[in-house]
């Protein structure tokens, strides 16, 4: 039976502003700022950029909708900006000229870029990219020649690169094997690790007169700046807490004093003080038209469903809402869905499948999947390999496919039209952690193999691996209206599950180890999609 209801979509910044009204905003969530050598700052308000003058005062807007810029950054001479952004869908690094308000979008020949900072010279672009999917590090590109060359090049990522005021020393975070590390690159020596903690560490910032290094630290207490002062020995001392941070770089006007963005403000300290004063600043707004828009909420087709039922015990069950994981539970399917979540007990005459210590998670969701124009049947068990259940794309063979990879043959995720089943725009991580949603045509790889970078997305944008879990489940099944029977482990969804050697509610990168798959209430191991990817070749 298919139910269907009409869902209300309201698109807008304020419902209840007037037409054409103008607000007044003083704060900003996810804010982060820059200081020129003038004193001028850059803020990230709202995803554009905005000037603020040093003492405060009127926001000036320098971009228009473009409703994704991240950390703009102002070059040494203070002409231009750079930042991160996505543009006419395209995610890159982008500049900006104050002069005559031209936009630039740097060839990176890359999927995704992160974290773009100048060079000394005024020149260079410093940036962290993942040009295969198999990890970040750092690049620097020659904007006036477009050359481009990678600076380091080692197991795991490394990010948030920072080039000194004389642009001679460099230093940067690596994360691998769940420690970080921050490191110093001294010109012409080795590198040294200054420090190494299994909490986040992030965003450093060199002092004007480069004696010493500031840096966030996130644990389990908080978020908090630390410094590393570059004496012999090196000192490592807290410096400022008990603040909700945006963890970006700490911006110095000078030795002296420095600007940062905590408790959606602007906030100004001097070096030496003890307390941090908010820097004021108004931003004129003219809201976007509201608008109501009708869209008939769809409902799934359980196309394919099997008979019969049977029962998987899992002994570590993270069903994709609850905090956490459940233990000890059964799932008990009866077709091509979860019939219900229970305590494990015997059940004579049931079909039980025990899991052993392997971890169950829903089946993941990529809400705007970008896939090959030559897609073939093969595919589908690839995917399902990979974790990957439910995929919304524009393809030509959507339906075909989808209809075979509901069978036990040739099984694959389930394949739905982006026509019907998209409805924007995602949230962006940095700001709304509960409606994140990061695809892979967001980082320019095709489905499945995009699941490693689309990852690392979250972490650098700060989300926990529970978070993370929920934007490529939960919060997609919202983004398409397609909940509560996708991304979740409960009474009434699909039997779609992924069983994961690990513990990716510690570890995210565990979700990656797929052991076995249940795909519209069959169960298939990694070994047995495998084959039928290879027998799928000859299906047409």
């Amino acid at each position: 039976m298919h139910l269907r209801a009409v869902a209300l979509v309201v698109l807008g910044l304020l419902l209840a502003t007037p037409a054409g009204a103008q607000i007044t905003v003083t704060r900003g969530a996810g804010l982060s700022v820059d200081a020129a050598k003038d004193g001028r700052l850059a803020i990230d308000l709202r995803g554009d950029i905005w000037i603020v003058p040093g003492g405060g005062g009127d926001a000036r807007q320098l971009t228009q909708n473009l409703k994704s810029v991240q950390r703009p950054r102002w070059s040494p001479s203070g002409k231009q900006l750079v930042y991160q952004a996505t543009v006419d869908g395209q995610q890159g690094i982008w500049t900006y000229e104050i002069s005559d308000g031209q936009m630039q979008k740097l060839d990176t020949n890359s999927n995704l870029d992160v974290h773009p900072t100048w060079h000394a010279d005024g020149e260079r672009v410093l940036y962290s990219s993942d040009v295969n999917g198999t990890g970040f590090d750092l690049w620097e590109i020659d904007i006036p020649t477009g050359l481009r060359w990678r600076i380091s090049n080692q197991p795991g990522d490394e990010i948030e690169g920072a080039w000194s005021s004389d642009g001679r020393d460099l230093v940067y975070v690596h994360h691998h094997d769940s420690q970080w590390s921050l490191v110093l690159r001294r010109h012409s020596q080795p590198e040294e690790v200054l420090t190494t903690s299994s909490a986040k560490l992030a965003a450093p910032t060199w002092r004007p007169d480069s004696s010493l290094i500031t840096f966030f630290q996130t644990d389990d207490v908080g978020t908090s700046i630390k410094m590393l002062i570059l004496s012999q020995p090196r000192l490592l001392r807290p410096y400022a807490s008990n603040e909700q941070f945006v963890v970006a770089p700490v911006s110095w006007l000078d030795r002296d004093r420095m600007v940062y963005s905590a408790n959606g403000q602007i906030r100004q300290r001097l070096f030496n003080s003890w307390r941090s004063s908010p820097l004021q600043f108004r931003a004129t707004i003219q809201p976007e038209v509201q608008t109501t828009v009708r869209r008939e909420r769809l409902s799934l087709t359980w196309q394919g469903e099997p008979a019969g039922n049977f029962v998987i015990h899992a002994s570590r069950l993270f069903d994709g809402v609850a905090a956490g994981y459940q233990h000890d539970k059964d799932i008990l399917i009866q077709g091509g869905r979860v019939t219900a979540v229970q305590t494990h007990k015997d059940r004579p005459g049931s079909i039980v499948i025990d899991m052993g210590d392997l971890t169950v998670i829903p089946g993941l969701i990529d809400a705007d999947a970008r896939l090959p124009g030559q897609l073939v049947p093969g595919h589908g068990p690839d995917l399902l390999t990979m974790g990957v259940t439910t995929v919304v794309a524009a393809h030509a063979d959507v339906d075909r496919l989808n209809t075979l990879w509901s069978e036990k043959a040739v099984p694959g995720p389930r394949l739905l039209h982006a026509r019907e089943w998209h409805i924007g725009t995602t949230a962006r991580p940095e700001l709304d952690v509960t409606a994140a949603v990061v695809t892979s045509r967001s980082t320019g790889l095709p489905a499945g193999e995009a699941l490693p970078t689309q990852i690392r997305a979250m972490q650098m944008a700060g989300l926990t691996p529970e978070q993370t879990l929920r934007g490529m489940g939960v919060n997609a099944a919202a983004l398409m209206m397609a909940d509560p029977y996708l991304g979740r482990i409960a009474t009434g969804a699909a039997a779609d599950l992924v069983f994961v050697d690990g513990d990716p509610l510690s570890e995210i990168n565990d979700v990656l180890n797929v052991v076995a798959v249940v795909r519209n209430g069959r169960f298939y191991s990694v070994s047995g999609l495998v084959d039928r990817a290879k027998s799928a070749e000859g299906v047409e």
